[in-house]
């Protein structure tokens, strides 16, 4: 007998006309593109068994470009998010996935650390004192900067986090931090399968974390983070999400262009990429660039694809846990489409763009410098206009 959410999945995929618009917007290989044809037919031919078995719903990034590509308007990546909910259910869940999900559980962050780790990022940023630290983490802001785990617990990603405190002291902003008080804000959980309400306690704790410290605004400079706050959050808890959640490239166009901050001005040539969960997802593709053309002697060029129709850079729905190559074959595919460009610089507006694309840079030896747009802005500060913490 079929449960609802398996009816819900077929019902929905029935008015596929196999257009194949999906599979040819998969930025996998060609192999992916061909499996992610035949994931669509099983389907609808109602073979949830064999669904389940060939595992194809794991290969996935769940970047969305299948779906709005898709004529029909059908929620493909709702539908994926589903049959992995239903893996678990019927199969159990991968071990990868069991072992993040007890992390997240006993640890509330994705790589085990406890809470007082979450700071560690914190001791080395230049020109902060001891006691202007303490007082980010335990003051009362009209603002807070909400870190996430990757800014927080992966030393490669430090730099991002560092950068954003740099230059909301130089615009004089009034913000604290969440530090041991953080929470992940649960994503890994979802694409793992797990249900909506599994992540509820963090929504509920983290929204008091930011309410304890007496703020209305939320910055993130995470896109995924973005995408849980402002949609998850909103649907477990409905009018008790009365906060501003802003993606930090919305936030900061307009303060620095209004602020009397010195950048430097040597010319350079940058392309930038659009992070999935910011740019196709949520529709935060003009903020960036009004912000990268803030910048003086900084010229944009653009990609092939980008915005909505940007291409995704390998690094989401878990699946670097699942098929490191696959998320390494991906990263390596939009660099190469970078470097048509001729720029110096790929930025981006995500660690986790950032960390991926930067090993494939690595791995293919590219001549491209990959940096998220916190740390580019933050290098062309020439003369800080404040940098007091009050």
């Amino acid at each position: 007998m079929q449960t609802a959410t398996e009816k819900d999945i077929l019902q929905e995929i029935m008015t596929c006309i196999q257009c194949g618009s999906c599979s040819s917007s998969c930025p996998g290989t060609e192999g992916l593109e061909m499996t992610r044809r035949q994931l669509w037919r099983m389907l609808q031919m109602g073979d949830i068994d064999g669904v389940l078995s060939s595992k194809l719903f794991w290969e996935c990034t769940t970047c969305s470009m299948c779906e709005i590509r898709c004529p029909r308007g059908i929620p493909l990546n709702e539908i994926i998010g589903r049959l992995r909910e239903l893996y678990n259910e019927r199969i159990g869940p991968l071990d990868s996935m069991q072992q993040i999900t007890k992390m997240l559980d006993e640890s509330k962050s994705i790589t085990g650390d406890a809470p007082q780790n979450r700071l560690l990022w914190t001791e080395n940023i230049m020109g902060i004192t001891p006691e202007q630290q303490d007082k980010l983490i335990n003051a009362k802001a009209e603002t807070v900067y909400y870190t996430g785990c990757v800014g927080s617990l992966f030393p490669q990603a430090y730099k991002i986090p560092q950068s954003m405190v740099k230059i909301l002291l130089s615009l004089n902003t009034d913000f604290a931090l969440l530090g041991a008080d953080e929470w992940c804000c649960g994503y890994p959980k979802l694409a793992g399968g797990c249900p909506e309400s599994s992540i509820k306690s963090f929504a509920e704790h983290n929204l008091k974390a930011v309410k304890d410290k007496g703020a209305k605004t939320v910055i993130v400079s995470c896109p995924t983070c973005y995408q849980i706050w402002t949609k998850e959050y909103t649907k477990l808890l409905g009018d008790k999400m009365d906060i501003k959640v802003m993606h930090y490239a919305e936030y900061l166009p307009e303060m620095i262009k209004t602020s009397n901050m010195d950048f430097k001005k040597d010319e350079v040539i940058v392309t930038y990429h659009d992070p999935c969960d910011l740019g196709r997802k949520s529709g935060v593709v003009d903020a960036p660039r009004e912000l990268i053309d803030a910048l003086p002697g900084v010229k944009l060029v653009e990609m092939r694809f980008v915005g909505k129709d940007s291409k995704c850079c390998g690094g989401g729905g878990n699946l670097e846990m699942i098929d490191p190559d696959l998320s390494l074959d991906i990263a390596q595919k939009r660099v190469a489409e970078a470097l048509e460009t001729n720029a110096q610089y790929l930025l981006t507006t995500c660690q986790q763009c950032k960390r991926t694309l930067q090993n494939a840079v690595r791995k293919s030896r590219a001549r491209i410098k990959v940096y998220d747009l916190l740390e580019f802005i933050a290098e062309r500060i020439s003369t800080p206009s404040g940098g007091e913490i009050k």
